[in-house]
C-alpha cells in the first residue's frame, strides 16, 4: 500500500499478533496505534474509511469513525459466523457497506441485515484461470504414480510467531518421520518462508537438504507433490491450488482452550468451510503429532481414488470462490458508493 502511494499514519506489523494471551501481551501498542489513528480521523475528517479484516482493532475503528459523520466500507467481514454471533448487531451499527470473501457470508450477512457486495476471494485473482491448475495436477499425478522422480512435499508453517514457535519442532520431527517411511524413494522437502519470516531461522531448524523458498506460494504449490499446511489462508491456497495437503494447527495451552470453548465450527480449515464437508484433514493440537501427519500424508500415496474425488472437490470449490479480478471489482463497488453518499451526512453510533 505504501509502494501504491499510501501515506502510513501507524505501521500494522506491531499489531499482527493472534491469540488470547499475545493480544494481551501487545495491549499497550495497540492502545497507542488506536489513539493515533482515532486522532487522525478526528482531525483529518478522511471521505470514507475502508477497514480490511482485523475486528479486534478495526471495530473500534469504524465506531470512531461512524461516529464522526464519516462513511465505513468494510472489506472482509468479521467471522462473527464462527464464534461471537451476538457480536454481528454491534458491527452492523459499524458499517454503511459489507464486502465479503467467502460464499456463504453474504446469506449469513444479508440475513442480519447488513448491506452486503459480494466480492469473490481476493485468492482466485492468484489461482483463477492464470494458474496451471490442470497442468500442475497431471504433473502431480504422474509424479505420485512413480517411483523414478523425488517425492516432493511443500511445508508451509504460517508467518505468525506463535504458529512458527509451537508447530516447526513438529514439522520438522514430521519431515525425518515421512523419510523414514520412504525409505525406497528420495523425497524433497521444500520449506515455504512466507513475507516477514527470516528465512535463516527456517534453515537453522530443519536439516540440511531441506530447501527455503521466498517465492510466492502459488510458485511453491505449483511444483509440489503433497503439503503440510498450518491452518489459515494457506491452506485454502493449497486447496485452489489443488495440491493434496495435511492441516495442522497447534498453540498454546490456554488459547486453544479458549478457543474450542468459542468458536463454534464443524470445520476450522477455510476449504471445509466452504464446502460444509471436509475434504481435507485437519489435525488440531494433541493430534498434530509427527507419527500421525507422515502416516496420513503419505495416504495421499496409496490411495488413487481419494486424490481423485478431492480434485472434483477443490474444483467445485474454485467455483465457489468466484472469478478473478476481485480488487477492480470492489473498487468500482467503493467509487459507486462514494457517489451514491456524496452531499449526505452518514449517521449513526458505535
Amino acid at each position: 500500500m505504501q509502494a501504491a502511494g499510501a501515506k502510513i499514519i501507524c505501521p500494522s506489523e506491531d499489531l499482527a499478533v493472534m491469540g488470547f494471551s499475545e493480544v494481551i501481551s501487545a495491549l499497550p501498542t495497540v492502545l497507542k496505534a488506536r489513539s493515533k489513528v482515532f486522532n487522525f480521523l478526528k482531525q483529518e475528517k478522511p471521505d470514507l474509511v475502508i477497514p480490511i479484516d482485523f475486528p479486534g482493532f478495526n471495530g473500534g475503528l469504524a465506531g470512531k469513525a461512524r461516529g464522526l459523520g464519516i462513511p465505513v466500507y468494510w472489506l472482509i467481514a468479521p467471522q462473527t459466523w464462527a464464534w461471537g454471533k451476538w457480536r454481528t448487531a454491534g458491527y452492523r451499527k459499524k458499517m454503511d457497506r459489507l464486502g465479503t470473501v467467502l460464499p456463504f457470508e453474504e446469506e449469513f450477512f444479508g440475513q442480519e441485515g447488513f448491506n452486503v457486495f459480494r466480492m469473490g476471494h481476493p485468492l482466485m485473482d492468484e489461482y483463477g484461470q492464470g494458474f496451471p491448475f490442470e497442468e500442475s495436477i497431471s504433473k502431480r499425478e504422474k509424479n505420485l504414480n512413480s517411483r523414478k522422480n523425488p517425492l516432493v512435499v511443500g511445508i508451509l508453517p504460517g508467518s505468525r510467531k506463535q504458529e512458527l514457535k509451537f508447530l516447526l519442532p513438529i514439522l520438522k520431527v514430521t519431515c525425518q518421520a515421512i523419510i523414514g517411511h520412504l525409505e525406497d524413494r528420495e523425497v524433497k522437502f521444500v520449506v515455504s518462508a512466507a513475507p516477514g519470516v527470516d528465512p535463516q531461522n527456517l534453515a537453522s531448524i530443519f536439516d540440511t537438504g531441506v530447501e527455503i523458498s521466498q517465492e510466492p506460494l502459488a510458485e511453491v504449490l505449483a511444483k509440489v507433490d503433497l503439503a503440510l499446511v498450518c491452518s489459515g489462508t494457506a491452506s485454502l491456497e493449497a486447496a485452489l491450488a489443488g495440491v493434496p495437503h495435511e492441516l495442522v494447527y497447534r498453540t498454546g495451552t490456554l488459547n486453544y482452550l479458549l478457543s474450542r470453548y468459542l468458536i463454534k465450527t464443524d470445520h476450522i480449515g477455510l476449504s471445509n468451510l466452504i464446502m460444509k464437508k471436509p475434504i481435507i484433514r485437519e489435525h488440531l493440537q494433541d493430534q498434530a503429532a509427527p507419527l500421525p501427519l507422515a502416516r496420513n500424508l503419505l495416504r495421499w500415496i496409496a490411495r488413487p481414488a481419494e486424490r481423485q474425488s478431492y480434485y472434483v472437490n477443490v474444483r467445485r470449490l474454485r467455483q465457489l470462490c468466484g472469478k478473478p479480478g476481485v480488487w477492480t471489482r470492489t473498487a468500482e463497488d467503493v467509487h459507486r458508493f462514494l457517489d451514491g453518499n456524496k452531499g449526505q451526512t452518514i449517521s449513526g453510533q458505535a
